[in-house]
């Protein structure tokens, strides 16, 4: 294992995408963040996350160290148009890193229901002088996040070769921690998958970009889960040589959801109407 100064491994855990300023979410619920940038936060935040991490400004064609956009107009329907997503990506000798960040769609306001970061710090062969260990790494996502409500792959047998672990936390609208059990499983966590944000190095664009898939949410709402985090770790000798964060707010990007197919069936009437007063049948 390599050794480095406790000043040292604070720096790299800045990278872990666990810096938790005020957030903007309802205060009854947890205070949750990807590389500083609070859920509930603006495109301004992310831009000036990225000015600090050395990334460039935002781009509409992706490229490497820049903020990529991703604009959607719903069906093409008049005022539906905005950025539905934000990220990443940059690769460094000693390291890779992405981040994405989803917003809620019209009429609501521009604002982050869902993100996700990734990081690499060479592989399970090879780990970077970079890496973080792996009691640091578990020591910070405590303390930003509180107990995990699930653990796996972080068993002390495993520490030495290399592996895959996870833990999960999830929260209810009061911002009171979830019990896991089977019906968490099949609400919070299957919905997480089906929401969550995909970084710029695995899918550039969230699968429920828009977001007008209603199935994420209800299955997190069936199982009163309103907040979730996710964190993947690869780690081989005491070391992580990757790192995965993913959260979500399921209630704002419930709530907003509903605002948004209010808007969308508002202008579904008016361009059918539209068409059925130009488009007149001529056979």
């Amino acid at each position: 294992m390599s050794f480095m100064s406790h000043a040292a491994r604070g720096a790299l855990l800045g990278f872990a995408a666990l810096a938790l300023p005020v957030s903007a979410q309802n205060s009854a619920g947890p205070s949750l963040s990807v590389f500083g940038i609070p859920l509930g936060g603006t495109a301004a935040d992310i831009e000036r996350m990225a000015v600090q991490r050395g990334f460039g400004g935002f781009t509409d064609h992706c490229q490497a160290a820049r903020i990529c956009r991703y604009r959607v107009n719903i069906e093409n329907l008049p005022g539906t148009e905005f950025f539905s997503t934000n990220w990443g990506f940059r690769r460094l000798a000693d390291r890779t890193e992405a981040f994405s960040f989803a917003f809620t769609a019209p009429p609501n306001e521009h604002r982050i229901w869902s993100a996700g970061s990734d990081q690499s710090f060479g592989d399970w062969f090879n780990v970077s002088a970079s890496a973080p260990i792996l009691p640091d790494v578990l020591v910070e996502l405590r303390k930003r996040f509180g107990e995990p409500v699930r653990t796996q792959g972080l068993e002390a047998r495993r520490a030495n070769a290399g592996n895959h672990g996870q833990l999960w936390w999830a929260w209810d609208a009061e911002g009171r921690s979830l019990r896991w059990t089977r019906e968490t499983h099949q609400t919070c966590y299957l919905a997480m998958g089906r929401a969550s944000v995909e970084t710029g190095l695995t899918l550039h664009v969230n699968s429920n970009a828009a977001p007008v898939d209603p199935q994420p949410f209800l299955r997190a709402r069936q199982g009163n889960c309103a907040y979730a985090v996710r964190a993947d770790i690869g780690h081989t000798r005491g070391m992580v040589y990757s790192l995965s964060v993913r959260a979500v707010d399921f209630k704002a990007g419930h709530d907003a959801q509903y605002r948004t197919n209010q808007l969308l069936r508002e202008k579904r009437g008016e361009a059918d109407s539209a068409r059925s007063s130009h488009n007149r049948p001529d056979f």
